[in-house]
């Protein structure tokens, strides 16, 4: 099954001999990357005139609610050339009266044009489990592939959930904060929204137990404790919250699980311990839990 983007109009076309068959309404179309390192998010497509062999992701479904996405899949074989000359039949969009119609009722446009994504077959699991990235360095979302199938058309469906902390972690209400707290909280947060599903696992955990250190301590100073809680750190922090007059023990026994989750990161505890190397749901775990910890000190902005 093949895709075609028309180069001047960016409408679409699909066949299984050829993109030939206008594709109406037309569908939303991304640029897609397999992230297989780290490294693979500063080499982003940036568009299909900079980056024509790039992944193609179009778009069937969207549910904002379950935050998934299902489409197919595309990629352009080594050698092909891009665009190239088509004759596609018209488009409802099309002036006629400008476009030299063939006697087949055809009309030649020049297209960029891709076919089902093998290559993604190919990788460990048909891919499942990995991660996709969607846009370009402007902007791109991450997406982890949770589902693949082969159409009876040959097409390469996948199944994609959001990677991303916005939407799991609540908006910090400034106003309950400190002004002189207000940066550093502000520092903590980006931190953890910029490196949530990009960075490594024991990275994206680094991030929220500073977060959660930083927010902790910010809020028992307000409450009014000692300040030189604002040099401790979280294990210690989080046995202060659980006692009186505070006692949130949720966010302190979340705070401790993200402690123990950092710990894990370092190679000599690894080895000292025979730890598990923290993976991307350990990540997800954490992000969830600093998200529970701002609700629990009532700093989300309701």
């Amino acid at each position: 099954m093949y895709l075609g983007i028309d180069n001047q109009s960016g409408l679409i076309y699909e066949g299984l001999g050829g993109p030939e068959l206008p594709v109406v309404p037309t569908p939303n179309v991304t640029q897609a990357k397999l992230i297989e390192s780290d490294q693979d998010w500063s080499s982003l497509p940036n568009g299909i005139f900079q980056s024509p062999m790039a992944w193609v992701f179009r778009e069937d479904l969207f549910d904002a609610v379950t935050r998934t996405r299902r489409g197919r899949l595309y990629f352009s074989p080594d050698g092909q050339a891009q665009p190239s000359t088509q004759r596609v039949n018209a488009q409802p969009y099309d002036d006629l009266m400008r476009r030299a119609i063939g006697q087949d009722g055809r009309i030649v446009k020049s297209l960029f044009c891709y076919m089902a994504c093998t290559p993604l077959l190919s990788k460990a699991n048909q891919g499942l489990g990995a991660t996709l990235s969607l846009g370009s360095p402007r902007a791109a979302s991450a997406w982890r592939i949770i589902q693949t199938e082969v159409l009876v058309n040959g097409c390469v469906m996948v199944t994609l959930k959001a990677l991303t902390a916005f939407g799991i972690l609540p908006e910090i209400d400034t106003t309950k904060i400190d002004h002189e707290f207000k940066q550093s909280v502000s520092q903590a947060m980006n931190r953890v929204l910029d490196s949530a599903f990009r960075e490594t696992p024991i990275s994206v955990i680094d991030h929220c137990r500073n977060a959660m250190t930083v927010l902790l301590s910010r809020w028992l100073v307000q409450q009014g404790h000692d300040r030189s809680m604002l040099a401790d750190d979280l294990g210690k922090i989080a046995n202060v919250v659980a006692k009186e007059p505070y006692a949130i023990s949720c966010a302190s026994w979340l705070a401790q699980v993200v402690a123990r989750l950092h710990v894990r990161g370092k190679g000599n505890e690894q080895h000292a311990r025979s730890l598990r190397i923290p993976v991307e749901e350990d990540a997800e775990l954490a992000i969830q839990a600093l998200g529970f910890v701002i609700r629990d000190i009532d700093w989300a902005l309701v």
